[in-house]
C-alpha cells in the first residue's frame, strides 16, 4: 500500500450482504482518459487551501497519494477480505477487524484497520499516526463498481477525496 502524506488508514465497512453483491472478482478502470484530470482537480482543491509557501511542496506529495489502480481484484478467504491493486502485493484484513493493528508500512509505522460491509459496499478504514485513509468499493450495478478514497490528516486543510468507476471483467 502506498505511504500516504501523513495518512495510512485501513477500514472496511461490510455488513452481511456484500458477497451477495458480487464484489468478488476483477474490476477494470473505466473512462481512463479522464482519470488524471479528476485526480489533478482533487489535489488542486486541497492545495489551494494551503499556505502559499507549502503548496509547491504539498502538490507532489498529494499527487503521489492519488495512485490509480487500472484493475482491482477483490475477494474473501477464510474470514479475511483481500484487495489487490494491479500487480502489487495483495493486502488482507480480518472481516472482524475493528481498529487493531493489521500491518506495518515500509517505514515500520503501524497501521490499524477496520472492516465493514453494507448491503452494497465494502469500506476499509486504515489509520496510523499519519492520518486516515478510507477506501470504499460500492457496487452500483451488476457490472459497475464505484471506488472512492478519502484521505484525512491534520496536515491537510480538507480531506483529499476522489472516485473512479470500474467495470467487472
Amino acid at each position: 500500500m502506498n505511504k500516504l502524506i501523513g495518512v495510512s488508514v485501513l477500514s472496511i465497512v461490510v455488513s452481511s450482504g456484500v458477497q451477495a453483491l458480487s464484489l468478488e472478482g476483477t474490476w477494470r478502470l473505466q473512462d481512463a482518459d479522464n482519470t488524471q484530470a479528476k485526480l489533478d482537480e482533487a489535489v488542486e482543491n486541497v492545495a489551494q487551501e494551503m499556505n502559499f509557501f507549502i503548496r509547491a511542496l504539498a502538490r507532489p506529495v498529494l499527487q503521489k497519494q492519488t495512485q490509480v489502480c487500472q484493475q482491482w481484484v477483490l475477494g474473501w478467504q477464510t474470514e479475511r477480505f483481500q484487495w489487490q491493486c494491479d500487480a502489487l502485493d495483495a493486502d488482507t484484513i480480518p472481516v472482524n477487524a475493528s481498529g487493531e493493528v493489521i500491518k506495518k508500512d515500509e517505514e515500520g509505522v503501524e497501521i490499524s484497520g477496520t472492516y465493514q460491509q453494507t448491503t452494497d459496499a465494502v469500506i476499509l478504514v486504515l489509520e496510523s499516526e499519519r492520518g486516515k485513509r478510507t477506501n470504499t468499493w460500492q457496487q452500483v450495478s451488476d457490472n459497475e463498481l464505484l471506488f472512492t478514497v478519502k484521505l484525512e490528516s491534520e496536515k491537510l486543510p480538507t480531506p483529499l477525496t476522489w472516485s473512479l468507476s470500474y467495470q467487472k471483467q
